[in-house]
């Protein structure tokens, strides 16, 4: 059996510190540290403090004496109510935020011990109190492979993460984390393979056990041995969020508008206040022309971000995923259709929402962040049906 199938109606993720983390097997016993990297913490913390020095060396320089030596607020206001010392400590407050966000969160860490037979775990609270989990290797249910989106200042970015699934959160222990999707197949299978446990994967709220065997055999193979069909009835209407244009060289499958959430919602608005505060800033001369053109250019850069539709253009021999933005398209990935090893709906328990997942032996696709399951189940029968009929 290609898949095994059982239901999970509770469906839990561990929380994991880390972006770059690999826990060693070539050489027993092995540990690591999952805990914020350097790399983040350090330019993170460095930023941070250099907008609170600026918003508190421009709040303290605006002030001015009086007649009689004391200093005063500048009264310079937008619309004659809002002075113009918010934005300095607005600045200030959100510099002083990050640092101690990042330093509270490098006092978090979890410990990975294994001898071979023994995970080990041990939890560091904010707190400084330390917990410890010990459980046998051979209690886990097999290696999880899931990707997370979290956000990553103005951006989106997914963190594929391998780890040892067990009914008890606090024992799910981290294999691998990268924000990096190369060869995520690859080693995770090699995971599975070193530590004899199946491969596991969350769809639909069902846990799917994949056998060893049929992981390194990519979908034309799986079909040719009678182990995936396609039942896909091109006939059916297309999903209301989905345009299929027929060309004579190709196919191509996009979202038909672009689709927002509460999240663009929310940093749009934000960009807008920006907007309207840099033209301020421009037109009462507050912003010289150099600085002011540099912003402009990094908010209509931002902007853009949030009006991205992807497409998938289907050709003979490979599949190739678009980023089209108003004005232009860039080809983000391609995969060639003989290597594609698995295409999966699958959920970003973070956030509830689905996206597809489309996999080879040394790489990883996404599309449809934001469609519905409905639409996400259809694009994935089709693009099924078009590989292997």
């Amino acid at each position: 059996m290609f898949y095994e199938v059982s239901m999970s109606s509770n469906f839990k993720t561990a929380r994991h510190f880390s972006h770059f983390f690999s826990l060693n097997l070539d050489k027993l016993p092995t540990k690591n540290s999952d805990r914020i990297a350097l790399r983040i913490l350090y330019p993170g913390i460095l930023f941070g403090l250099l907008l609170a020095l600026l918003g508190l060396f421009d709040l303290t320089s605006s002030y001015f004496p009086l007649d009689d030596g004391a200093l005063e607020l500048p009264q310079v206001a937008v619309d004659g109510w809002f002075a113009s010392w918010f934005f300095d400590g607005a600045i200030f407050v959100i510099g002083c935020g990050i640092v101690f966000k990042l330093f509270s969160s490098y006092l978090c860490y979890r410990k990975i011990f294994f001898d071979g037979k023994n995970i080990t775990i041990v939890d560091r609270v904010l707190g400084g109190k330390k917990i410890s989990y010990k459980e046998k290797l051979e209690n886990y249910e097999g290696v999880q492979l899931r990707i997370e989106f979290f956000q990553f200042g103005f951006w989106n970015r997914n963190r594929y993460i391998i780890e040892l699934r067990h009914k008890n959160i606090h024992k799910i222990a981290p294999l691998y984390i990268s924000l990096n999707g190369r060869n995520i197949r690859s080693i995770w299978k090699d995971y599975a393979k070193r530590l004899n446990l199946p491969a596991l994967m969350f769809r639909h709220g069902e846990l799917l056990k994949i056998n060893t065997e049929d992981l390194d055999k990519p979908l034309l193979a799986l079909a040719q041995e009678g182990k995936i069909t396609s039942s896909f009835d091109i006939n059916l209407p297309l999903p209301k969020d989905i345009v299929l244009v027929r060309k004579r060289d190709k196919k191509i499958l996009k979202v038909r508008h672009i689709l927002w959430d509460a999240y663009n919602f929310i940093l749009f608005s934000f960009l807008l206040v920006l907007w309207g505060s840099l033209l301020w800033g421009g037109l009462s001369q507050f912003i010289n022309l150099t600085s002011f053109l540099i912003m402009a250019v990094l908010l209509s850069w931002l902007s853009l971000l949030h009006f991205r539709r992807d497409k998938i253009a289907l050709k003979k021999n490979k599949i190739v995923i678009v980023h089209k933005f108003p004005f232009l398209n860039f080809k983000n990935d391609e995969l060639l259709k003989k290597d594609i090893e698995a295409i999966d709906v699958v959920q970003n328990p973070a956030t509830g929402r689905y996206f597809l997942s489309i996999f080879s032996n040394s790489k990883m696709v996404i599309f449809g962040k934001k469609l519905s399951l409905e639409d996400l189940n259809w694009v994935r029968a089709f693009l099924i049906h078009d590989i292997i009929r």
